[in-house]
């Protein structure tokens, strides 16, 4: 069992070097590296309709080139999420 587990943390961190995002962050770690931008987000997880942790695939500040990430993938589960300050006197449609 011991091998597994050095197994899985040496692929882990080989992911990481690969640039592949598949550890989950925390909303709160996903604001402090995306700053006021875009993220397109893989895996969200959602309690109570709040975003707890998601891996974060990519971020920019253009919201057309955080869409023209879509393309990339064709099946899993995510979702696009503006992390930034929200105009409170300018009205959104989704």
């Amino acid at each position: 069992m011991k091998k597994t587990m050095e197994t899985n943390v040496k692929n882990g961190i080989k992911a990481m070097h690969n640039g592949l995002n598949n550890i989950p962050m925390t909303t709160k770690q996903i604001k402090r590296k995306v700053g006021e931008a875009w993220a397109f987000l893989e895996n969200p997880v959602y309690e109570k309709g709040v975003l707890i942790s998601a891996n974060l695939l990519f971020h920019n500040a253009d919201h057309t080139k955080v869409l023209d990430q879509i393309s990339k993938y064709e099946k899993g589960h995510f979702a696009i999420r503006f992390f930034g300050t929200v105009d409170k006197n300018q009205v959104y449609i989704l």
